[in-house]
């Protein structure tokens, strides 16, 4: 979905998939620790022949991110982005509920819980088919407003309906609430990649990401005070699943880090404007300084 903007910066993105996501093997909660994935993707970028390279991270994959920053500080092209980044649940003093309980029930807790919400989203993708099948061949009404309706949702979830490119003045707007980052010509891209994941069994990777967040199986191995590289980040101030006081321990606990604060912004920061092109923006800007010292 950010194949333009990377082309317009002239750069090369590449998503490491870890464990239980996409085509990748599948491990147990308990296999799986921040400081080891910093190997993996240091053995991949050895494989490609990347000795050095930048790094973008959302909300849970900030503790990898700076678990390849942590170990291997040699190999990162600084500052590293983060956009709704996690921090540490011991330090922030959060989620205490998780603390009460060994991990062994927490792991059974969250893995049924993704396991109904998988079955329920899977069914009711079926549900829509049929229901999508049936309307088509008996009430043909009846389709032209599903049509509608989901023009509708379309409209709803980007806020504006301008075909012409992206290019902000700033970064972030601050006049009004940032729009969604899918454009209305990769609306059904957006629509069927979404839905496909939600019919896929990947309650295994999320897993894996929470009992790794929550440090239930392993501590991250490091604190966010030992790393050395400079940090940008980003986060938005309605944001549910990161409180301020999270943040806040975020700002003082890395060395050098820089914070954008986003007034009535939530989780969904990822996916909207201005964001990813501030992170890759300021990442093509500082592979061309280094180019050119």
């Amino acid at each position: 979905m950010f194949e333009e903007l990377a082309y317009r910066y002239g750069l090369r993105m590449i998503w490491p998939e870890r464990p239980g996501y996409g085509l990748s093997e599948e491990c147990g909660s308990q296999q799986i620790s921040a400081l080891e994935w910093a190997d993996v993707v240091v053995q991949l970028s050895d494989h490609l022949g990347i000795d050095r390279f930048s790094i973008i991270a959302q909300s849970v994959g900030t503790v990898f991110a700076l678990a390849i920053a942590y170990r291997f500080k040699r190999r990162i092209s600084a500052p590293i982005y983060l956009i709704s980044p996690w921090v540490s649940t011991q330090a922030a003093n959060t989620f205490k509920w998780t603390r009460r309980l060994p991990a062994s029930l927490v792991a059974k807790t969250i893995s049924l819980t993704l396991d109904v919400m998988w079955l329920f989203n899977n069914k009711t993708n079926k549900e829509q088919s049929i229901n999508k099948e049936d309307t088509s061949t008996n009430h043909p009404k009846t389709k032209n407003s599903r049509k509608t309706m989901i023009t509708f949702e379309e409209d709803e979830l980007l806020a504006s309906l301008d075909d012409g490119p992206l290019d902000l003045p700033t970064d972030f707007p601050t006049h009004r609430p940032l729009r969604h980052f899918v454009r209305p010509q990769h609306m059904s891209l957006y629509l069927a990649m979404n839905q496909r994941r939600m019919s896929e069994p990947y309650s295994q990777g999320q897993l894996c990401d929470v009992m790794v967040a929550l440090e239930k199986h392993h501590m991250f191995g490091f604190n966010y005070s030992d790393i050395k590289v400079s940090v940008s980040a980003v986060w938005g101030d309605k944001d549910s699943l990161i409180p301020s006081k999270a943040i806040d321990t975020l700002a003082s606990s890395l060395r050098d880090v820089r914070l954008k604060i986003l007034e009535s912004e939530g989780h969904d920061l990822v996916w909207k404007e201005g964001v990813m092109e501030w992170a890759m923006r300021g990442i093509s800007e500082r592979w061309k300084q280094q180019k050119n010292a």
